[in-house]
């Protein structure tokens, strides 16, 4: 079986699982995580990142062990092809799933906030047919670019949280533990959904990647999910301070955050920063699972062409983001809380720790 060829050094791969996990995760979570878990959500994000960081040892050391090999190729070989073609499937369709929620939360977010006249379903064509693009550049050249693309969405994040802070309400932040564990389990839960959880889909884009011993590429992994969780605590907390009991109902937190800054006269409409942040880092999320999912289909079907499927797949997934019944914004909350991140641990997680337990046993 041929072996894939590094194109990624373990700073590139660090970079890419920074932006993977804070993407779109730092412009939606606090809204739906506050509602959780209340004035405890930053307790149920550290939990959640702790167990992404568990979730890092099985994706390593399999990486380690099979080198140049994708997740579905050494699956093959641990528990055989029939289950490795049907954990293989489900993992795929999770990637697709992800990648078409990504993309359709851009567009409401365009289309409810900016481009009100503007029709969804262009927003999503448009961005989809970008992905493409982007993809069929390879891994190793579009990694180079959204090291770019992340510094800005971090520079315009890091502006509004400085603006912000003559709008900070400290007191706001009590009591903790008000609520029962449960509402902080609940939180938790859903945080690794989304985003932690979903760090399973860079079971296919290590062997991109030496992983060997000289490569520390575990920690520099281990380094970026602590940078995510830094940057999602302090938005949540961003979010807490201003709104207080109202920050539940603030779907884009850190876009209303940011409509609450006034600079003089000089400055106005300084939201469009997070705009931009969030729908330059939701593309930069997007085009890395859908990458993944475009080698997860070329494993099951045996193609090395490379780049074949490509345009089908991002077709294939834009079908997907114009089906998805989100029946208002209700609607669209549950797919995100409740849905994705049971579907996440039954196709995406326990197969990589199943796979991984196996090799454990076996040797292989």
């Amino acid at each position: 079986m041929k072996s894939l060829k590094p194109a990624l050094t373990a700073n590139q791969a660090a970079m890419l699982l920074f932006i993977f996990t804070t993407g779109s995760s730092v412009i939606n979570i606090p809204g739906p995580l506050i509602g959780l878990s209340h004035n405890d959500a930053w307790i149920a994000l550290l939990i959640a990142w702790l167990c992404g960081l568990l979730l890092l040892v099985p994706l390593v050391k399999l990486a380690a062990r099979y080198p140049g090999r994708s997740w579905v190729q050494y699956a093959s070989t641990v528990v055989g092809a029939p289950a490795a073609v049907i954990v293989g499937v489900l993992f795929l369709i999770y990637q697709i799933h992800t990648a078409a929620a990504v993309v359709l939360d851009i567009s409401l977010f365009l289309n409810s906030s900016l481009m009100r006249e503007t029709d969804f379903w262009l927003f999503i064509m448009c961005i989809f047919a970008a992905i493409a693009l982007t993809i069929r550049v390879d891994i190793g050249k579009f990694a180079g670019m959204f090291g770019l693309l992340m510094g800005t969405v971090i520079a315009f994040l890091l502006v509004i949280l400085a603006f912000g802070i003559p709008g900070y309400h400290p007191n706001l932040l009590l009591p903790l533990f008000h609520e029962s564990w449960r509402s902080i389990a609940h939180g938790a839960y859903f945080a690794f959904g989304f985003p932690f959880g979903e760090i399973a889909v860079f079971a296919m884009i290590l062997p991109y990647v030496d992983c060997g011993p000289g490569s520390r590429i575990g920690r520099k992994l281990a380094f970026a999910l602590t940078l995510s969780v830094i940057a999602l605590v302090c938005v949540t907390l961003a979010t807490v301070m201003t709104f207080g009991p109202l920050a539940e109902s603030r779907k884009y937190s850190m876009f209303e955050v940011a409509r609450t800054i006034e600079i003089s006269d000089v400055f106005q409409r300084i939201e469009a920063f997070i705009g931009y942040a969030m729908i330059v880092a939701s593309f930069m999320k997007a085009t890395i699972v859908t990458f993944a999912a475009n080698r997860t289909l070329e494993d099951l079907l045996r193609h090395r062409q490379g780049k074949l499927f490509t345009f089908p797949l991002a077709l294939t997934c834009a079908v997907l983001a114009l089906s998805i019944d989100h029946r208002g914004e209700a609607g669209w909350n549950y797919i995100v809380t409740g849905v994705h991140p049971v579907w996440g641990l039954v196709s995406a997680v326990l197969p990589v720790l199943l796979v991984y337990i196996v090799s454990a046993f076996r040797g292989k």
